[in-house]
């Protein structure tokens, strides 16, 4: 493979609340302009320590100092990967962005906890690790996520109004508008509680292309009890996470309908919340509405998505030519850019915080 042309190199390292894989994308940024040079999906040998996390928040000290340095060593290795697949030096890097695994996230108390060490990241590539975003937006009084609408409108820079969703564990919308601060926040579930309920009850990952979720209709009346729940009509800023949105969540509705009927209802909570967080938006009709992360291959879930949001045209990002699955990552090697260069990530109109600021700190090798 010819080696990569080395100028603004950038490694973003991502892990999501499904903790399936550790997404790393090769990221080439100039002048702001951002470019994607390859996406891998690296294997996380800690996800079923980290789904336990999501069921029981109780951990000793000392499981959680390792599966730290764990999870640190597995982020390092996942961007080594990407280094000898292009033959990369790690001094042709700029730097890392290392968003770490969530673990915990309660922007009442103002703090969101996420571990993989970077300063064993930074240590074991040698290369500078940009790290710990989430807290700078914290201490302004910000909700510390969600991070995507801003890099939506970096990479995006749309000419006319624009919604993106970001279906991963947890569901965000975007609204993008020419020469107007980013707005967005969290709109509830998105994979994770089905994701969960195929693995409990249907000895597989997820519901590939919604395919379990299309043989029934939702049920309508446990529909309702579950978008009953505060946080959905709560107004933004706001921000969720498995710590709430988690099988303990889902056990204060009770339900004695199939595991498939109950899929079919939670494919369509995630169509419900996204689609009224969406119209809160105010959005001209036929605003385009683009998709990315995992949820971009549940065709069941775009399909009533379209039904739902009728006047908004469904697409996922890969018709901008985007990745769907490694937008994220990339979120992650631009979150170091700013880092590096001390540039304020614009966040204020998103989640509340008292100015941009900004975010993160550099380990260095």
């Amino acid at each position: 493979m010819n080696k990569t042309n080395t100028q603004n190199l950038f490694i973003g390292l991502m892990s999501g609340t499904s903790a399936d894989a550790i997404d790393v994308a090769l990221v080439t940024i100039d002048n702001q302009s951002i470019r994607l040079i390859d996406f891998i999906d690296y294997p996380n040998e800690h996800q079923i320590d980290l789904c336990k996390l999501n069921s029981d928040a109780q951990i000793s000290l000392k499981q959680l100092a390792k599966l730290h340095a764990h999870l640190a060593n597995n982020f390092a290795d996942a961007a080594l990967a990407m280094l000898t697949k292009h033959g990369l030096e790690p001094e042709e890097i700029t730097a890392i962005g290392s968003h770490g695994q969530t673990i915990f996230h309660a922007p009442e108390l103002g703090m969101s906890l996420q571990i993989g060490h970077p300063a064993i990241i930074a240590k074991k590539t040698g290369i500078i690790t940009a790290a710990d975003f989430r807290v700078d937006d914290m201490a302004l009084g910000g909700q510390g996520a969600p991070f995507a609408p801003a890099f939506h409108q970096a990479i995006l820079n749309p000419k006319t109004p624009t919604l993106v969703i970001n279906i991963g564990g947890i569901a965000n919308v975007s609204y993008l508008q020419p020469k107007q601060p980013p707005l967005g926040f969290d709109s509830g579930p998105g994979n994770a509680l089905m994701d969960e309920l195929c693995q409990r009850n249907f000895n597989q990952a997820y519901d590939l292309a919604g395919q379990l979720a299309q043989q029934t209709p939702p049920d309508t009346s446990w529909l309702a009890d579950l978008l009953s729940d505060p946080y959905f009509s709560q107004p933004s800023p706001k921000s969720t996470g498995r710590e709430y949105f988690n099988q303990a969540w889902l056990s204060r509705y009770p339900t004695s309908r199939s595991a498939l009927t109950q899929l079919s209802t939670l494919n369509q909570l995630t169509v419900e919340s996204l689609a009224s967080a969406i119209e809160t938006l105010n959005s001209p009709a036929q605003t385009p509405c683009y998709i990315c992360g995992g949820g971009a291959y549940n065709t069941t879930l775009l399909k009533r998505l379209q039904v739902r949001l009728h006047t908004h045209p469904i697409k996922t990002t890969e018709h901008l030519g985007i990745n769907p699955d490694a937008i994220e990552a990339m979120m992650c090697a631009w979150l170091a850019c700013n880092r590096i260069t001390n540039l304020p990530t614009p966040l204020k109109s998103i989640t509340g915080a008292g100015k941009n600021t900004v975010l993160g700190g550099l380990w260095h090798p």
